[in-house]
């Protein structure tokens, strides 16, 4: 489904991406970890096609995203980091109006589908700015899954939520994985055996480990891999 080759990214002398590779498959869930300031949002940006890679490729779906852009962010939902979302709308409407400007045909059944999916229902009509960060986090889920994309890619998909909405979070990602290959960017390393079934840690914008849960709790401190960097470019 998505396959990342060889891409670097820098901005000036900053060297956010560093000759970064991997492969994601439907049915993964990958954990891509590091500490902040190690090039995961920048990774993510540039796979969702919001950043250009200095070089490398990017296929999804076995499609070039530079020769084939249209089509390869019709595969990808995105989830950023703080996802904006329209605090007046209700959800229905916000999920309406992400319809319009994605141009989806027959969006009430899109709709419909992501708000019980995402067990919307009771806050349907309720503005978005009085709900809770749970619901919150899952309105924004919603818009990343209104068009149906095969490639989810999740930003910080649980952080600042409490255990019971971390909990129904981390549920509905592992069923959204059966049709889907997802990527969690976090930097917490007790997420990853929760949900994922691979990851891959990269520091100062290499791939410093690549694996799954099981080995990498087998390396000696694997917390190692999570320290701490600061600067702009996360």
């Amino acid at each position: 489904m998505l396959k990342v080759e060889n891409i670097s990214k820098s901005f000036g002398d900053f060297q956010a991406i560093d000759n970064l590779s991997f492969e994601v498959k439907i049915g993964d869930v990958m954990g891509f970890l590091g500490p902040n300031g190690a090039g995961k949002t920048t990774s993510m940006r540039v796979i969702t096609g919001y950043l250009k890679s200095d070089v490398g490729s990017i296929y999804i779906d076995n499609k070039d995203i530079e020769i084939d852009p249209i089509h390869a962010k019709s595969m990808i939902g995105y989830l950023p980091e703080g996802v904006p979302l329209y605090l007046d709308f209700s959800p229905y409407l916000y999920l309406d109006y992400v319809c319009q400007v994605r141009k989806i045909q027959n969006s009430k059944k899109n709709i419909e589908k992501v708000i019980n999916d995402l067990q919307l229902q009771e806050v349907r009509d309720v503005r978005i700015e009085t709900l809770s960060k749970g619901f919150k986090r899952r309105v924004g889920i919603a818009q990343a899954l209104i068009h149906d994309p095969k490639l989810l890619i999740l930003d910080e998909p649980t952080d600042g939520l409490d255990p019971l909405q971390k909990f129904e979070v981390r549920k509905l990602i592992k069923n959204l994985s059966k049709k889907k290959a997802i990527i969690i960017s976090t930097h917490i390393l007790d997420e990853v055996p929760e949900v994922c079934n691979k990851c891959l840690i990269i520091s100062e914008g290499k791939k410093v480990f690549e694996g799954t849960p099981n080995q990498l709790r087998r390396k000696e401190n694997p917390q190692r891999y999570i320290g701490t960097r600061h600067n702009n470019h996360s």
